[in-house]
């Protein structure tokens, strides 16, 4: 499972797609609420998903809970009072999204609270991570082209890494005379949580763009229409990973949806279901010059 653009759908996007099974536990029923939501860092707003737990799954009523949701600031005491947005999907299900237009504190404890009317409430409480800075080091190109990088500041927990080769290859020509190549794009993705090295003063890791190349190769050469002689330009390398709090531990260190979608599978909800995470995606991209791509079987983008 690829990481998400948008935080809130990092590892989350599955996990929604079985909040309406929520029911489906160990009496369910004596939990007010089930929520999902990550509480980032770098977003102006932040956004919690809420499910109210009922014998019956039904489509339900497009109008506001009748509840009171907050997020309190335990390092602070400053607390904020969210809304309900409502929304209808394609199936007819309504759903709820609570906002509130805030940036939650680097480093911060948070408490955040849905109340019904007769005081039943779910809670969580969620830890901010540190601010980490992601720092792409000279490629090394002394056998194969390595592209060193680190990871500086307290980011006790990376979920989700990976690499995104993007390139592009011909696939035709324009008519002649002038005979314009015609260019497919492709992203290749390799996990990397496995490949990052703890240190004291944060993380390391690096990129071996040579051997990069052959399971591109392999991939883009099941399109009938590459033109092998013209070869394969690299356009971008990235690295992408999320900074994320202890809670972020799914069983066995595998975000695998079949299972996280099981009620209290990864949960830090109390009297509820669910879970609300802390964290914030960390990525750049390299500019190789063309005498460093030169030395790989990759073509530059001239």
């Amino acid at each position: 499972m690829r990481v998400s653009r948008t935080l809130l759908l990092v590892v989350l996007a599955a996990l929604l797609l079985g909040c309406e099974e929520d029911v489906a536990g160990p009496d369910p029923f004596q939990y007010p609420y089930s929520m999902w939501g990550v509480l980032n860092p770098l977003a102006d707003t932040q956004f919690v998903r809420v499910f109210p737990i009922e014998p019956l799954l039904e489509p339900g009523r497009p109008e506001p809970l009748d509840v009171r949701f907050t997020s309190l600031d335990l390092d602070t005491g400053e607390e904020r009072l969210w809304r309900d947005s409502v929304f209808v999907d394609s199936t007819g299900q309504v759903g709820h999204v609570f906002y509130a237009p805030f940036r939650v504190a680097w480093d911060h404890r948070y408490r955040v609270t849905i109340t019904r009317d007769d005081g039943a409430a779910t809670w969580a409480e969620v830890h901010i991570p540190e601010r980490a800075l992601l720092i792409l080091e000279e490629p090394d190109t002394t056998r194969e082209v390595i592209l060193p990088a680190r990871i500086e500041g307290e980011a006790r927990n990376l979920i989700q890494s990976e690499v995104e080769i993007y390139v592009s290859y011909v696939v035709g020509f324009s008519p002649p005379p002038i005979a314009v190549p015609i260019f497919a794009f492709y992203r290749h993705y390799i996990p990397f949580d496995t490949n990052l090295r703890r240190t004291v003063d944060g993380w390391t890791f690096a990129i071996n763009l040579t051997r990069s190349y052959y399971p591109v190769f392999g991939s883009v050469t099941e399109d009938s229409n590459f033109i092998v002689d013209e070869g394969i330009r690299l356009l971008t390398v990235t690295f992408r990973t999320v900074v994320a709090d202890d809670a972020w531990m799914p069983p066995g260190g595998v975000f695998d949806p079949n299972v996280l979608i099981q009620p209290g599978t990864m949960s830090n909800v109390e009297n509820g279901f669910g879970f609300i995470g802390g964290g914030y995606e960390l990525s750049r991209s390299w500019t190789l010059p063309f005498e460093v791509v030169e030395q790989t079987d990759y073509l530059p983008n001239r």
